[in-house]
């Protein structure tokens, strides 16, 4: 039997004769596989490296995450660690003006991920749990994390409340005298030096140069201001927070009713109207309606003497 084959010519230019190639069959079949295995390998490595290339991607993108979640872990730690200070300066500021602690509040403590591993899978699948694991721990913290900053503005709030009402109580609370000058009558029980009988008196009498200014012991509003009996011209001051002021036997008075008045401001001068048997203010201090001596309240003291023979009693 007759070997049968191929014959393929072959025609390196038009012009060139051609060259016959004989290809046996076993030979064409041979040639066949040959091609097909290479084209099988070169699909198998084609997909290899799309594969690698893939992977690759995910990995950056994994790595990426792993970053973002670290920074993001850093961003929770510094707001954790911002709301420590804020509570201990709750605490401090509450122990400094005297009012309750306030209990502090548990935050839960941050989620962490795992540690990485040398294969590639491993470490996907530890980023993936660590993303995974620092969303779920920043979604917990977020209610608590709520709660304590509203905890926080809330007491910031009463702090302030307080801190104003002190301010304000500061400001109502008489802290000095109306004049400088010399007391020759306290406050309590003494002899009339127009009646010759004893008597209560109700508040300091601080004599001073003719003319010399009055000034309010502390901020308040005009509610009186003219002539009183016996006591001549005379000035009323509310001040809040159950205080009142009194100043009388004023030569003439400087403000009029209804006029805001600051500490240290100017509100009459030294005279003697009334019953008066020389230039002097007389002061009285009422806190919520009783009459109290205002010593008790009168910090700043400087510039005022207290005559020989009068008796003034100093508070404790």
């Amino acid at each position: 039997m007759a070997k049968r084959f191929f014959t393929v010519l072959v025609l390196p230019d038009p012009t060139a004769v051609p060259k016959k190639v004989h290809l046996s069959h076993p030979m064409l079949i041979g040639l066949a596989v040959g091609l097909m295995l290479g084209l099988g390998l070169l699909g198998v490595f084609l997909h290899q490296y799309l594969d690698q290339r893939g992977q690759l991607r995910e990995l950056r993108q994994l790595r990426q995450a792993a970053a973002d979640q670290a920074a993001l872990t850093t961003q929770w730690q510094h707001v954790h660690t911002a709301l420590a200070r804020l509570r201990d300066l709750d605490q401090q500021v509450r122990t400094a003006v005297g009012l309750d602690h306030a209990p502090p509040d548990p935050v839960p403590p941050l989620a962490q991920g795992g540690e990485d591993a040398g294969s590639r899978t491993a470490l996907a699948t530890a980023l993936r749990q660590r993303a995974s694991q620092a969303v779920a721990g920043v979604r917990r913290d977020l209610p608590a994390l709520n709660q304590e900053v509203t905890t926080r503005a809330q007491g910031f709030r009463e702090l302030q409340v307080f801190l104003n009402g002190q301010a304000a109580l500061r400001a109502a609370t008489p802290t000095i005298l109306p004049v400088k000058g010399l007391i020759t009558a306290g406050f309590g029980p003494r002899t009339s030096p127009t009646t010759g009988q004893r008597e209560f008196h109700e508040g300091l009498d601080i004599a001073a140069p003719y003319g010399t200014p009055i000034v309010a012991t502390a901020d308040g509003v005009v509610t009186y201001a003219g002539p009183l009996v016996a006591y001549g011209n005379v000035v009323f001051l509310d001040h809040g927070q159950g205080f009142q002021t009194f100043y009388g036997h004023n030569s003439s008075n400087r403000v009029r009713e209804g006029q805001r008045v600051r500490r240290g401001e100017t509100i009459a001068f030294i005279g003697t109207s009334g019953n008066a048997t020389g230039p002097h203010v007389h002061y009285e201090v009422h806190v919520r309606g009783v009459i109290v001596n205002p010593l008790k309240y009168a910090i700043d003291t400087s510039g005022v003497t207290v005559a020989r023979d009068v008796k003034v009693d100093q508070p404790s």
